[in-house]
């Protein structure tokens, strides 16, 4: 067998525009399918980001009639054995408490429908970064009496920093919920519908607001990657208490799972039509090479070397040639992917305006998960080692006398 190889390896390069050119069909194929997954990839784990960290945390605990009736009443109290059990686990990277409620926000004149926050500062600036998303103003501590709103909601309610802005909203069992409080700093979001409609303050606040003082009505988890959350699902769901349950992101965010499904379904046929071409490319490209190669063959097997060994050595040969294409459609996209998920590609104009309706970051951005290169590569190995079906069919079919004559 090693005598095989080395004669594999020889032929490679005798014709060395032959090998180049295969190598080349395969290094395209490659390099085309990494530069897709690539963005593909990245630009969903960036939507997910993006609503994991402003809204709803890779994984969110709730008082189990929360998800489906979003009332203050289905708030749950702060307890030190849940916090401590979150802290323990090691798969948690942050984790927070927040007050989710609706309110109307005045200035007097105007009203708008808001969604408020109440956060503990330090843990969400942990998670979501609140403060490098502040225009003007400052970002508030713990005990600070002050909001932050979105800059299309003060545009709207023509309110500045150091106004004061009116809420207004049910709290706890029906009790009016009101109060005034001062504009400390306006949000810029990359998400428009945030702009328009978020207002945060401070949890204690909040909850003096809404007369829930000790409750919350969500804990957010942040763990490294989406890939871990099951894992961490799997490892708290059974210690929770039973008026609690736990949800991964997707649950909460369904339109945003749906989205990415489909968008998935759609890349998927996109990535089926790449491989069809790529396929079909490097199979003319060896049809090419064996109608070139006939007269070689048939002076082999005119010489003695039996059918079977020729098959051997085209089959190594396709064997080189495939991981060739491979490892230099590696060498050749990465530097380029790597690029661009260092320096993401931020759109604008129009497509920036859509983006932003639909609730995106406009920015394309790359990803250098394994799965981008190792996927490719396996699917045109594949490909490939199908297509040498066509050199061993192709051998054994061959006539010696008409190939002398090629």
């Amino acid at each position: 067998m090693k005598t095989y190889f080395k004669l594999a390896w020889r032929n490679l390069w005798r014709n060395k525009r032959r090998t180049i050119i295969t190598v080349g069909s395969i290094f395209f194929g490659v390099f085309f399918a990494v530069f897709m997954s690539s963005l593909q990839k990245g630009s969903f784990e960036n939507m997910v980001e993006n609503m994991v960290r402003f809204y709803s945390g890779y994984i969110q605990i709730q008082h189990k009639e929360f998800k489906e009736n979003r009332s203050l009443n289905n708030s749950f109290e702060d307890n030190a054995e849940l916090n401590k059990l979150i802290e323990d686990n090691k798969l948690i990277t942050e984790f927070t408490q927040r007050v989710e409620s609706f309110a109307l926000a005045s200035t007097g004149e105007k009203s708008y429908g808001t969604m408020v926050f109440g956060i503990i500062p330090e843990q969400e600036e942990n998670i979501s970064g609140i403060s490098k998303w502040i225009k003007k103003g400052t970002f508030f501590s713990s005990g600070s009496n002050g909001v932050l709103i979105g800059k299309e909601l003060a545009a709207n309610l023509h309110i500045e920093v150091k106004d004061t802005l009116i809420l207004l909203g049910q709290g706890y069992h029906g009790v009016t919920a009101a109060g005034m409080y001062p504009v400390i700093g306006i949000l810029d979001f990359p998400l428009a519908e945030m702009n328009k409609q978020i207002v945060y303050m401070e949890i204690n606040n909040c909850r003096e607001l809404y007369s829930i003082p000790g409750r919350s009505t969500s804990m957010i988890l942040m763990v490294k990657n989406v890939d871990i959350v099951q894992s961490a699902l799997n490892e708290l769901r059974p210690q929770l208490h039973e008026d609690l349950k736990i949800y991964a992101w997707n649950e909460i965010q369904k339109e945003l799972d749906n989205l990415i499904k489909g968008k998935l379904a759609s890349s998927k046929i996109i990535k089926g039509i790449l491989f069809m071409v790529i396929g079909f490319g490097i199979w003319g490209t060896i049809i090419m090479l064996m109608a070139e190669r006939k007269r070689e063959l048939g002076i082999m097997i005119a010489l003695g070397v039996k059918k079977l060994r020729v098959i051997r050595i085209i089959a190594i040969e396709s064997f080189f040639i495939s991981i060739l294409g491979i490892v230099v459609g590696f060498l050749g996209s990465l530097p380029l992917v790597l690029y661009f998920y260092l320096n993401p590609i931020h759109v604008g104009g129009e497509v920036a305006k859509t983006y932003e309706q639909m609730g995106f970051e406009p920015v394309l951005k790359f990803s250098i998960h394994p799965d981008i290169f190792v996927n490719p590569a396996i699917t045109v190995f594949i490909l490939f080692a199908v297509i040498t079906i066509y050199p061993v069919w192709y051998i054994y079919k061959l006539k010696t006398a008409n190939a002398l004559r090629a």
